[in-house]
């Protein structure tokens, strides 16, 4: 597919003779080689290390990397870092949250969708003010590049996919309060959380909260990418719009503004439970539109093409 980046983004890419980071403007890449933005030859994640060095150049090698750069067609995409850890916000949105209460309405109650729609609204408001945000770990190895395909994996007969607005961690956060979570954000990426529900709720771990181990991490089963944009080209992240488009369908779309939990608060609570190091990657949570409400799982040969609005695309193939 062809991708364009308007202002200029970070990434990793690969020749074919081996990965490399690069810094992406229109439509080439340009190799950051020693010396460009820090010493040695750097990987993404050593750049987030020094992001305060590192960022105010960028915008001066965005007209090199759009004259000089390697064309971006030719290289293969790979996820954009390799993060130390990956926190997952869960049921993040208001109208996934909705859509889990209506979906799961027990057969005996009365109420209307209507109903139920107001007593989950009511809920969320109530979580909002005065609850925490549900965080799950996410494992490096499940990371896959933004045309990498996606591996079905045999044991499972509902895999369905969470578009995903995420956060990257610019500096070691330790329990910051949300009025300063954002001077920590380096910058934006896109993921696909690919989930195998019915490995993710089997009766002998329901008791137990589920196995979402099994389920989410399996290689392939976390698209990234393509790149990563920094935060303060992007504007306010609130307005970013999230899809998911499956074999050309739309299944997914709301903005980051209908997050429960809003960036600030996931970045804060998450650094209240451990440090968030350079390059840590945040999650934060899947609008409605799963393949449980469309009761349609991933077969092989299903193409997803998983967007953020001012970062870029996923396209993964189902295999």
């Amino acid at each position: 597919m062809t991708r364009f980046v308007e202002h200029y983004a970070l990434g990793t890419f690969d020749d074919g003779s081996g990965p490399f980071a690069g810094l992406v403007a229109g439509d080439r890449v340009l190799r950051i080689r020693p010396g460009d933005l820090t010493d040695g030859l750097p990987t993404v994640r050593d750049l987030l290390e020094d992001w305060g060095g590192v960022r105010p150049r960028l915008a001066d090698l965005a007209p090199v990397a759009r004259q000089e750069g390697e064309p971006l067609e030719a290289l293969r995409i790979l996820p954009p870092l390799e993060p130390r850890q990956i926190f997952q916000a869960g049921a993040n949105y208001r109208s996934h949250v909705a859509e889990i209460i209506i979906s799961g309405k027990e057969a005996d109650d009365s109420r209307s969708e209507g109903e139920l729609r107001a007593a989950a609204e009511q809920m969320m408001d109530e979580r909002a003010r005065g609850g925490s945000p549900f965080f799950f770990a996410g494992a490096v190895t499940a990371m896959s590049g933004a045309d990498d395909d996606v591996i079905l994996v045999p044991d499972s007969q509902q895999i369905d996919w969470e578009a995903e607005l995420t956060v990257v961690i610019g500096r070691q956060a330790d329990r910051v309060p949300p009025e300063d979570a954002l001077d920590y954000v380096a910058g934006y990426t896109v993921a696909n959380d690919i989930s195998a529900r019915d490995l993710q709720f089997p009766a002998e771990h329901r008791p137990l909260g589920g196995d979402w181990w099994r389920a989410k991490n399996r290689p392939t089963f976390l698209p990234v990418g393509p790149w990563i944009v920094p935060a303060d080209v992007l504007g306010d992240y609130r307005d970013l719009e999230v899809s998911l488009y499956l074999n050309g369908q739309q299944m997914q779309q709301d903005t980051a503004a209908n997050m429960l939990f809003d960036v600030p608060r996931l970045v804060s609570q998450a650094s209240a439970i451990t440090p968030l190091l350079p390059g840590d990657l945040i999650l934060t949570g899947s609008p409605a539109g799963n393949g449980g409400k469309w009761q349609r799982w991933l077969q092989p040969g299903d193409v997803m093409e998983t967007s953020v609005s001012g970062i870029g695309t996923l396209r993964n193939t189902c295999r």
